[in-house]
């Protein structure tokens, strides 16, 4: 298991001035506040403290960095995970989770950004020219553009992932998908199932589903 390297109060200031240049905002209170009395949310174990976040939003999508730092106290929770998610609506349809280890802050914004790529080049359907959705693919964290709209129903339509994405984004992202593969070739090769401990991991509880608010 890698070491656990947990960001400092320089690290956070120079991630956040880097994310706000590159147009995201940071969640406030009020924002964090509603959301949680509106959707009645359930954490999925104690934690102290509101960490901070970012969000960006472009072409439906809402693209959402959560960072482990406690803003108010100076410092990062002991135990949790960086997330960034893109969310239509109040439903994630995207997320991506990074331990807190080497580079954790460099990784994230990343990851951020080529998040925010996505959103910001959200393809339209070549058939109907409506925004694409995001579509789950065959394996557990796969994902494709997709258009099922009942015009064309009979002749669904689907793009790339990475579709809109720089060279040098795909060439950042090249190294962890081949880890992938070759740990899933690992577990299928000892007749396991990947992807189990994301099926066992406990997410946040929504006591209010009712209040979901989807835009697709």
């Amino acid at each position: 298991m890698p070491t656990k390297v947990l960001p400092t109060i320089e690290t956070f200031a120079w991630f956040r001035e880097v994310l706000l240049r590159h147009g995201f905002r940071e969640i406030s209170t009020v924002e964090f506040k509603k959301d949680f009395r509106r959707l009645k949310l359930i954490a999925p174990s104690p934690r102290d403290g509101r960490e901070a976040g970012f969000q960006f939003s472009s072409n439906g999508l809402e693209v959402v960095v959560w960072t482990t730092f406690l803003t108010q106290h100076g410092y990062a929770r002991e135990t949790d995970a960086g997330w960034v998610l893109i969310k239509d609506g109040d439903n994630p349809r995207y997320f991506k989770m990074l331990r807190r280890t080497k580079n954790f802050l460099r990784n994230l914004l990343y990851y951020a950004i080529i998040a925010q790529r996505r959103a910001k080049n959200r393809p339209l359907c070549d058939l109907c020219d409506k925004r694409m959705k995001i579509a789950f693919g065959k394996g557990i964290k796969s994902r494709y553009w997709s258009c099922t709209d009942s015009s064309h129903a009979r002749n669904k339509t689907s793009k790339s992932w990475d579709t809109g994405l720089s060279p040098a984004a795909i060439d950042f992202l090249k190294p962890e998908r081949r880890r992938k593969a070759r740990y899933v070739a690992k577990l299928r090769a000892e007749g396991k199932n990947p992807g189990t401990a994301i099926k066992r991991r406990k997410g946040w509880t929504v006591g209010r589903p009712e209040n979901i608010v989807s835009k697709r």
